[in-house]
């Protein structure tokens, strides 16, 4: 497994920690500190959320909010 889907692997792993749903935001702190923690930079965690919002699973939202559009894969 690369580093990438290592870290996607992680980011929604913290998701689901979160209890993220459709229509629920979360605050990126309160997602990326956690994998910062883990050796993460942020710019590979928002590779990996750029990623996510191609996928349109979540949406980067005003305030530095994660707005999540459906629900995650497993």
């Amino acid at each position: 497994m690369s580093r990438f889907e290592d870290l996607e692997a992680a980011t929604l792993e913290r998701l689901r920690t979160l209890k993220a749903k459709p229509d629920m935001t979360i605050n990126l702190i309160d997602m990326g500190a956690p994998l910062n923690a883990a050796g993460y930079s942020q710019e590979e965690v928002l590779a990996v959320l750029l990623a996510l919002e191609q996928e349109k699973i979540v949406a980067l939202a005003p305030g530095n909010r994660l707005l999540i559009l459906k629900d995650l894969p497993q």
